[in-house]
């Protein structure tokens, strides 16, 4: 339970800074909600976080944690942290842009047509579209990414093992 707590609050964290890009936060109310995350990931208040820290507090960011470790010390920095998660919200800022930018009818969904311009999402168009009503909606394009970034994870913890 704990670790979906913070799967949860991780993947909050992006939408937070998000908001303070748009001017809903501040960029201090940001910073705090990640140092908030950080400390409360730092069981051993190290003022790092081992790898162990992040598979038991935030096991989807095991994936992320030598490309986080920037300085390839074996522990991740609060700075690194923070800059990993300004880059998570930087693409899901690209992302939902793009996705605007698509959307020519603006009517918050994409077409068949509208996808062309997201090849990546044109390419699979028919394994997004759960419902099969020929548009792309946002939860089912967060579902599909989701969905293929959690059978990515264990196929490389199986690997692994």
């Amino acid at each position: 339970m704990r670790n979906v707590i913070w799967v949860f609050f991780l993947a909050m964290l992006p939408c937070a800074v998000f908001a303070a890009e748009q001017g809903v936060v501040t960029k201090q109310e940001r910073d705090a909600k990640i140092n908030q995350a950080f400390d409360a990931m730092d069981a051993d208040k190290s003022g790092t976080l081992s790898r162990k820290e992040i598979e038991q507090n935030a096991p989807a960011l095991l994936d992320s944690f030598d490309r986080m470790d920037a300085n390839h010390d074996g522990v991740i920095s609060r700075s690194e942290f923070k800059k990993e998660i300004l880059e998570v919200a930087k693409k899901q800022l690209q992302f939902r842009e793009n996705l605007a930018r698509a959307d020519k009818d603006k009517n918050g969904k994409l077409s068949h047509e509208e996808a062309k311009a997201l090849p990546n999402l044109s390419a699979h168009f028919d394994e997004i579209d759960t419902n099969h009503d020929g548009e792309l909606t946002l939860k089912e394009i967060s579902d599909y990414v989701r969905t293929h970034a959690n059978q990515m994870h264990e196929k490389k913890s199986k690997a692994e093992r």
